[in-house]
């Protein structure tokens, strides 16, 4: 991955390794956490990999992490009469660079202004300690996979617990008044098993046969809105806002989206893990729903 001259490519952007050959590369949004490798025009695909249209028209290779040997984002800094930039964009025998320092004098005198700061074009040759600054992307990727199927996504379940074993169940009970629990290879001698699945995987208890059976949802705030958790899309936390104020979902930019009735509307968030605060599951009985208890955990 060589741009003009010699200068690496990119200048700014991320870049992953697989197979041992560098490519520019993005996260593939609708099929996270895969990484979509970007071969440069003229480059050969990726030996082995499916190509994939975007939904922008553009073509990337869907790799998942454990195949690459690394995933990092790149920038460049350099040095102009001693003052500092970011660079981006090269060519041959020029640097073009942000301004990163304050020297309001130095900057009237020599660059153009940007909206925010200042910006400037030099020839290659005058251009010092150029440097290049790698950002992980693949280890906290890694550790972000792990902790959402730690929690399920977030999602609303529904356990039942019989003779002391947690079973997934359902949240209601069927028209006979039995709840059936996926038992997996577990065979509960006292349970009927459920006539409707043909993996008999699925058993059927009476309310009274349980030790306990009960919902849990995780809760969380964003913004200072707060949110019930539905699961996570491309890994970010999607939620259902409860404070039913429209000017913070129209402020905010909540996406609306028909509820569960077919009727009313609800607004959503998707949201950075990092960026929301009082993460909390709840647990609610349901025979009778005499509690909710609460356990919180801290989004980091």
């Amino acid at each position: 991955m060589t741009g003009a001259g010699v200068f690496p490519f990119p200048v700014k952007g991320e870049v992953a390794v697989f197979r041992g050959e560098l490519y520019r590369a993005r996260g593939a949004v609708g099929l996270w956490p895969y990484v979509e490798l970007l071969p440069e025009p003229g480059r050969p695909a990726p030996e082995g990999v499916a190509s994939r249209e975007a939904a922008d028209g553009s073509v990337g290779y869907p790799v998942p992490l454990e195949r690459l040997e690394a995933w990092y984002a790149v920038t460049w800094t350099f040095r102009w009469h001693g003052e500092p930039f970011e660079c981006t964009a090269a060519t041959p025998t020029t640097l073009s660079g942000n301004y990163l320092s304050s020297d309001e004098h130095f900057a009237k005198e020599h660059l153009k202004r940007r909206v925010i700061g200042y910006r400037g074009i030099f020839p290659r040759d005058e251009a010092t300690e150029l440097e290049q600054h790698r950002k992980d992307r693949l280890q906290p990727r890694h550790i972000l996979v792990r902790r959402l199927a730690e929690v399920d996504h977030f999602r609303p379940k529904t356990y039942a617990v019989h003779r002391g074993r947690t079973y997934p169940a359902a949240a209601e009970a069927n028209a006979s008044g039995l709840i059936a629990l996926t038992t997996g290879d577990d065979r509960p001698e006292d349970l009927i098993a459920d006539p409707r699945d043909p993996s008999g995987e699925h058993f059927l208890a009476a309310p009274e046969q349980l030790d306990a059976w009960y919902r849990t949802h995780w809760t969380f705030r964003w913004k200072g809105g707060s949110f019930d958790a539905v699961g996570t899309v491309d890994g970010r936390i999607k939620g259902v806002y409860t404070n039913g104020s429209w000017g913070f979902a129209d402020n905010m930019m909540l996406t609306p989206e028909t509820g569960p009735d077919g009727v009313h509307t609800q607004y959503t968030v998707q949201a950075g893990l990092k960026n929301v605060t009082d993460l909390e599951q709840h647990r609610t009985d349901l025979p009778a729903s005499p509690s909710v208890s609460t356990i919180r955990v801290i989004a980091s």
